[in-house]
């Protein structure tokens, strides 16, 4: 046995993110792509090279952009009262625990509202590939809407519910879930 086998191995964690290049912002072969949020996370590299696999992104909250996630049927509810009403609808992703809803960073602090929780700031986020549309899924996970690309140098809130425009519809949908249920 050599010295080399002996001597232990410093194991200094994960490569740390790097910034998305020019080109992969510009052609990346996923489909639209949220550029403009997941930025701020530091993970678009990781992003767009799990998507190109066909895989999940892991990706935090509370950087680029907050999570509300609710339940699916009262998410699909608010999603087309919100649209009936011409209030801009950005991404929100269907999974087997209900709906996440993408909202402008910080467009939701003191949000208190029925079966809904904003998850805070850090909390891992699983995004599936963009083109994996509902009732698609990737693990289960697809978008109920779909997120759309925006340009480099747009908002940052661009494309994303903001928090002001999901409250009203939300409530609404919430009281015709409640009120459903209690038919008989």
């Amino acid at each position: 046995m050599t010295v080399e086998a002996l001597t232990p191995v410093l194991v200094t964690g994960p490569p740390a993110p790097r910034p998305a290049s020019r080109e992969e912002l510009t052609a990346a072969p996923v489909g639209p792509v949220p550029f403009n949020v997941l930025a701020p996370t530091g993970r678009l590299h990781q992003v767009l090279t799990a998507w190109r696999r066909g895989h999940l992104a892991e990706v935090p909250a509370g950087l680029g952009f907050d999570v509300l996630l609710t339940p699916g049927a009262v998410a699909q509810d608010t999603v087309r009262r919100m649209r009936e009403a011409g209030r801009r609808v950005g991404p929100v992703i269907l999974g087997p625990s209900g709906a996440e809803f993408i909202l402008e960073r910080g467009s939701a602090p003191r949000w208190s509202a029925p079966r809904s929780i904003l998850l805070r700031p850090g909390s891992l986020v699983l995004l599936p590939p963009p083109m994996v549309r509902h009732p698609e899924t990737v693990a289960s996970r697809g978008w109920l809407v779909p997120p759309s690309r925006q340009e480099a140098d747009a908002r940052l809130d661009a494309g994303v519910t903001p928090g002001a425009a999901l409250i009203g519809p939300y409530l609404t949908a919430v009281k015709a879930a409640e009120a459903a249920a209690r038919l008989p």
